[in-house]
């Protein structure tokens, strides 16, 4: 049983609501009354902080964490499971939920489109998806703040980043895909898509951890400009 993600467990409240006022956004306030799935869910602090503004959460996650026991004595409408959800078969019943949430997950498995294919199975027909990650086109990588190295082949970078004085080189373990990629597998794997970043900003989330002013900036360059934003935000419906 693992303790914390290397990425820490702070915030998960103010991204949970930030994922919430999202899909509220987008779907309306029937989703509370759904169940919700979080893909990759790791420690479980999204969830557990979901779970007390919707009717039912789970998650599931490849390791199973210390604090899944204790969110789960807390409150009577959560569950975590263990499972890899770019496997060949998804880990839990086909058709279940009604909002999975895939937050910032695409970039650590081994399938990125597996996991598309999964999370489509596992929603309900008209189900939504929330899906942020970071992109591959943004110059900085966002797991260990360097410029450029995430567009190096992933031994080269970590001897650069070794040569350079860094002690971070091993935790560029993150594999980021660009706009184009991503939404090719979306369309591949049954859903339709849209991009909801520069929305959510301007929105003025105050819950959102990523609206700083680059991103702020990034936002407001408009739509054309979506295949380089910093990262994206997508809602995904469960098209066929």
């Amino acid at each position: 049983m693992s303790t914390e993600p290397r990425w820490g467990a702070k915030n998960r409240d103010r991204k949970a609501a930030a994922i919430l006022r999202t899909m509220r956004m987008i779907c309306g306030d029937t989703v509370v009354g759904g169940r919700w799935l979080d893909a990759g869910c790791g420690s479980g602090g999204i969830a557990r902080a979901l779970a007390d503004q919707v009717q039912y959460v789970e998650g599931v996650d490849p390791d199973s964490w210390t604090h899944w026991r204790t969110f789960e004595a807390e409150t009577e409408n959560l569950r975590f499971h263990v499972g890899e959800c770019d496997g060949p078969e998804p880990p839990l019943p086909a058709a279940r939920y009604d909002i999975v949430v895939c937050n910032q997950v695409y970039e650590h498995v081994r399938d990125p489109f597996a996991l598309l294919v999964n999370i489509h199975r596992m929603l309900k027909r008209d189900g939504h998806c929330y899906f942020a990650g970071p992109n591959l086109w943004w110059p900085i990588e966002p797991h260990v703040f360097w410029p450029f190295v995430h567009w190096l082949p992933r031994t080269t970078a970590h001897r650069c980043m070794t040569a350079l004085g860094s002690h971070r080189a091993r935790e560029l373990d993150a594999y980021s895909s660009s706009y184009f990629r991503l939404a090719r597998w979306f369309r591949e794997a049954g859903f339709e898509y849209r991009n909801v970043f520069a929305e959510r900003l301007e929105a003025g989330f105050p819950e959102d951890a990523m609206s700083g002013r680059a991103f702020g900036l990034a936002a407001r360059a408009g739509r054309a400009l979506a295949p380089v934003q910093p990262g994206f935000v997508f809602h995904l419906r469960h098209a066929r």
